[in-house]
C-alpha cells in the first residue's frame, strides 16, 4: 500500500556545479528563487520495428537514447551567474570607473555550452534521498524582459541533461537520491 507521508510538494533550488560527493564546487551557481516551480523531465526515443505480417503495428520497442530537461523561471536577475554558464555573455568593467559595469549577450552560433553536474533539491530539505543529481548539465538561458505593471523581469532557464561521457559514470543521466551511496 502507498505511503501518504511520502507525498511531497514545495519549491526547489537548482545548483549548477556539484562535485562527485554532492557538495557545491567553489564556482557553483545557485538559483534559489523561482516562479512557477522547477520541472525535470526525461525524453527517451525508441526504434519500433514492424513486420509485414502485423502491418504498421510495432513488434517491440528498443530504446535509442535518453536526455532530460530542467525548466524554470527565476526573478534572480544576477547577470554574474549568466556569464558563468553562457559562452555568449560577457561582463565589461569600465577601465576608468570600475563601478560602471555592463553585460553584453551576443547571438553568435557555434559556441558549445559548458556542462557540469547539477542538483535539484527541495527548499528546506537536507535529506539527499529527495535530491535529483543531473550528471552532465548544460544551462540554456533566455531573457524574459517584460516591463509590466503586474509582473516582474525574469530569466527563463531550460537546462539540458545529457548522458555522461566520463568513463566512471558512462551513460549516467541522473541520480535520484544520495549520490554518495555505493554498491
Amino acid at each position: 500500500m502507498g505511503d501518504v507521508t511520502k507525498i511531497y510538494a514545495g519549491p526547489g533550488i537548482f545548483v549548477w556545479g556539484i562535485d562527485e560527493d554532492g557538495e557545491e564546487e567553489t564556482d557553483a551557481i545557485t538559483i534559489d528563487l523561482t516562479q512557477g516551480g522547477i520541472t525535470f523531465q526525461t525524453q527517451t526515443t525508441y526504434f519500433e520495428p514492424t513486420v509485414d505480417q502485423f502491418g504498421t503495428a510495432p513488434v517491440k520497442s528498443i530504446a535509442t537514447g535518453t536526455t532530460g530537461t530542467i525548466n524554470f523561471e527565476t526573478p534572480d536577475m544576477d547577470f554574474e551567474k549568466v556569464v558563468s554558464f553562457n559562452p555568449n555573455a560577457d561582463k565589461v568593467v569600465d577601465g576608468t570607473t570600475p563601478t560602471k559595469i555592463k553585460y553584453e549577450v551576443y547571438g553568435l552560433a557555434g559556441k558549445e555550452l559548458p556542462r557540469k553536474r547539477a542538483v535539484i533539491k527541495p527548499v528546506g530539505v537536507t535529506d539527499p534521498s529527495r535530491f535529483i543529481y543531473i550528471e552532465s548539465c548544460a544551462v540554456k538561458f533566455d531573457m524574459n524582459a517584460g516591463f509590466l505593471l503586474d509582473n516582474n523581469l525574469r530569466f527563463t532557464i531550460s537546462a539540458a541533461a545529457y548522458p555522461s561521457t566520463d568513463p566512471t559514470k558512462y551513460g549516467l543521466l541522473y541520480t535520484w537520491g544520495d549520490i554518495t551511496a555505493t554498491a
